[in-house]
């Protein structure tokens, strides 16, 4: 890889980790209430699986922040003309 190549792709994927850390957190922290909203007003454990299903949403929606950054590092490439082989 060239030193643009390189720089292109950290470029990228420090956007994406910063994307994906925001959006963890912000996740964390509306489960975080649901899990105290539920339990103040009483709701089955049973009844709680939506947030199970929150946190594999946070899980995929992470994932897609990385592809994405990386996505756009090789787009940022191509417009560039740097060959990628």
């Amino acid at each position: 890889m060239t030193p643009e190549m390189v720089r292109i792709l950290k470029l990228h994927k420090r956007w994406a980790d910063r994307y994906t850390l925001l959006w963890q957190l912000f996740v964390l922290a509306l489960l975080a209430g649901l899990e105290f909203i539920l339990s103040y007003m009483g709701i089955e454990l049973a009844e709680r699986t939506a947030l199970v299903m929150l946190l594999a949403t946070m899980a995929i929606v992470a994932a897609i922040w990385q592809a994405a950054g990386l996505a756009i590092a090789r787009v940022h490439m191509i417009l560039r003309d740097i060959d990628l082989e």
